[in-house]
């Protein structure tokens, strides 16, 4: 699933003149780029926010889960997808010697890495932050990345306050630290 569309990303390029029979690239690449980026913005919803979208394993689209999203998460996501897929254009434009496009790419690239590391929860270094920018837009409850990603639970967050790992029966190489006690 594409979360924008060829004309937007285009349209970041303001000398790149579409539907001509000498267009090039053709969208059919454009759209190419554009899916590219979405299964990367894909990726990292999956990993962080799937015991949001409903507690089911990812099935190879969001779209049930994208129309409950806001107006503000949705152009979170749009915006993502055409930054990262803009960069690409324009590289390929400056391959194909339009000198300006080269700077357009690397401002796109840039924001694009911006975006999506705050939405995946990573500083610069791609170290995990204790929560992404945009929790608030996609899971409320998400405090900090769980140690246990493919249980898809919510590190911290779904746990009460006066529940210790051992409580639970969970192993003790996190819970050991916790000044709760073990």
């Amino acid at each position: 699933m594409s979360y924008t569309t060829v004309s937007n990303v285009a349209g970041m390029f303001p000398t790149f003149k579409r539907g001509t029979p000498q267009q090039s690239p053709p969208d059919t690449l454009i759209q190419i780029y554009i899916d590219d980026v979405a299964g990367d913005v894909d990726a990292v919803l999956e990993r962080r926010f799937s015991g949001s979208i409903g507690g089911s394993p990812y099935n190879g689209s969001f779209t049930a889960w994208i129309g409950a999203l806001s107006i503000d998460a949705q152009n979170v996501l749009e915006r993502i997808n055409r930054y990262g897929a803009a960069a690409q254009l324009g590289q390929t434009l400056a391959s194909f010697g339009v000198t300006a496009a080269r700077e357009i790419a690397q401002d796109c690239d840039a924001r694009y890495g911006e975006l999506l590391a705050a939405l995946n929860a990573r500083d610069k270094s791609g170290h995990p932050t204790a929560g992404g920018l945009y929790d608030y837009l996609f899971d409320s409850m998400a405090q900090t990345e769980t140690p246990r990603a493919a249980l898809e639970g919510i590190g911290g967050g779904d746990q009460p306050r006066g529940q210790t790992p051992a409580d639970t029966g969970s192993s003790q190489v996190f819970g050991k630290f916790d000044p709760r006690g073990t």
